[in-house]
């Protein structure tokens, strides 16, 4: 399957409109790789509350995990567009070097 070309560079177009809209076009690369650190985490969260590990009883378990994923997507391009990348040819080309390997799992234990 191929990806259709224009899809994300539309999505980090879409996403650049919203970091100025929102006010947030001062953010270093710093602040912006903390936040997907922190999206990252609760999205770790989510998956941990839905997968059966022990959590608070006295909070409610909600699915989140959708949202959660879309935060991590959000802050992920905030990234790249703070570091000036055209992140569907980064993505295209990552890919590319990605389909060329060959995977197993492991069978040390």
């Amino acid at each position: 399957m191929k990806i259709k070309t224009g899809t994300i560079k539309h999505l980090q177009k879409y996403v650049a409109s919203k970091i100025e809209e929102r006010g947030f076009k001062d953010e270093s690369l710093d602040e912006r790789l903390l936040m997907l650190v922190e999206e990252v985490g609760e999205l770790a969260k989510a998956c941990r509350k839905i997968s059966g590990m022990y959590v608070n009883k006295d909070k409610e378990i909600v699915d989140n995990t959708g949202e959660e994923i879309a935060d991590v997507i959000n802050m992920v391009f905030a990234v790249g567009i703070e570091l000036g990348l055209d992140i569907e040819k980064e993505f295209i080309k990552k890919n590319k070097i990605v389909d060329k390997r060959v995977y197993e799992r492991s069978k040390i234990k």
